[in-house]
């Protein structure tokens, strides 16, 4: 029984969080195709056969999937479905396509210029910055952004904390020129410097004291149980909330815009680290990793002992909430990387078509695609095996 409610808390958790993300980034495509008139034979939620579909009065099938994961939408091209996103739609029948009646109306997807492709192209990670702005901005409207004084409560022996100085009592002032008032904002900066510097400036007693650390890399199991190799300096920190901060819809928005900003932020950080060797490409997560913390993440606050059922659901909420607007920045800043199956790379065809006056031909289109998706599958193996062992999946099926 325990088996399948650890496999429930990583299933349902992961397929809401997931289609969500999707589903927002197809209806940025969607939309921004509608706008440039470009016929849409199907939005899909889901992958597979239908369970259930409609028409739209453009022809346009709306259609729900029974393997819900996710979803995607499909223009016209000139000869009939074009792929979007690497999925491949169900065809139009042969009795449709002697029908113009029954054809999705609206232009050849093809036939859009190469600044309106790029448009279509960009609209899908915008939508899910603008979702996460959203979701930020309302939890900083419902829930505020604390203000916190947070000091240093105990410190390792022969940690990083106790090798710069760092006395107990001291209080966090900035963190690497950034205020330092949230916890956030001390353990992102700590997780993401594995042995690099941080330049802290501490509050001791009446005093300003400018002290420099080095987090030292360590592999540890976190709250939710799972594993994680991070940068930490050794020391228990005690926040206490000196204003709420509760957010007027102006401030929330700003704040919302700001939080999305400085996880894109993060993500180039840590892609840059990647790419000079100083980070494991195991830092990244796939699928697995995102169903392991959503899993994570609900099985740590239904489990909460002493807590009424509907406080642990409604901590279940506002956590995948906040997981869904960190994973939105992370699935729209992804799919802006120049590859040539991503948004990013149809955007470099686009550009070099309205350059030049062609585009690329099709074999190379197809060389390079095919090469991508070879080098990403390479990666995503290596990925997952990370996630798996960190998720510790392997010792699960070990003790049965």
């Amino acid at each position: 029984m325990s088996f399948l409610v650890e496999a429930l808390y990583l299933f349902i958790p992961f397929v809401i969080v997931i289609s969500i993300v999707i589903v927002i980034h197809e209806l940025g495509h969607y939309w921004a195709g509608r706008y440039f008139n470009a016929a849409v034979e199907s939005f899909s939620v889901g992958f597979g056969h239908s369970i259930f579909e409609r028409k739209d009065k453009n022809n346009t099938r709306w259609r729900i999937n029974w393997l819900p994961l996710g979803g995607f939408v499909s223009f016209v091209n000139e000869g009939g479905i074009i792929e979007n996103d690497g999925q491949v739609p169900e065809k139009i029948t042969e009795d449709e396509m002697k029908d113009d009646a029954a054809m999705p109306k609206g232009r050849p997807f093809n036939e859009l210029s190469a600044g309106a492709r790029n448009v279509v192209a960009l609209a899908g990670p915008f939508a899910n910055f603008i979702l996460s702005i959203v979701i930020f901005a309302g939890l900083g409207m419902f829930l505020g952004d604390p203000i916190q004084r947070i000091s240093v409560a105990a410190i390792e022996d022969q940690s990083a904390a106790a090798e710069a100085g760092i006395e107990i009592g001291d209080i966090f002032v900035s963190i690497n020129g950034r205020d330092a008032s949230r916890q956030g904002t001390i353990l992102e900066e700590i997780k993401m410097s594995a042995n690099d510097e941080v330049s802290l400036v501490m509050l001791r007693g009446t005093e300003e004291v400018d002290l420099t650390v080095i987090p030292k890399r360590v592999e540890r199991t976190n709250f939710m149980g799972i594993k994680e190799r991070t940068g930490m300096i050794g020391v228990a920190l005690q926040p206490v909330v000196i204003d709420q901060n509760k957010l007027n819809p102006i401030k929330a928005l700003g704040h919302g815009v700001g939080e999305t900003y400085r996880t894109i932020g993060s993500s180039m950080e840590m892609l840059g680290k990647i790419i000079t060797g100083r980070e494991s490409i195991q830092q990244l997560s796939g699928p697995v990793g995102i169903a392991n913390v959503a899993g994570g993440i609900t099985k740590a606050s239904m489990e909460m002992e002493d807590v009424s059922l509907g406080r642990r659901l409604y901590s279940v909420l506002i956590s995948n909430i906040n997981l869904i607007g960190f994973i939105s920045v992370a699935i729209g800043f992804f799919n802006l990387l120049p590859l040539p199956i991503l948004d990013g790379g149809q955007v470099v065809f686009n550009t070099y078509e309205a350059v030049t006056g062609k585009g690329f031909s099709e074999e190379l289109l197809m060389k390079t695609k095919f090469a991508t998706v070879l080098i990403l599958l390479v990666l995503a193996v290596f990925i997952t095996v990370g996630d798996i062992e960190e998720a510790g999946v392997l010792e699960l099926f070990s003790g049965l």
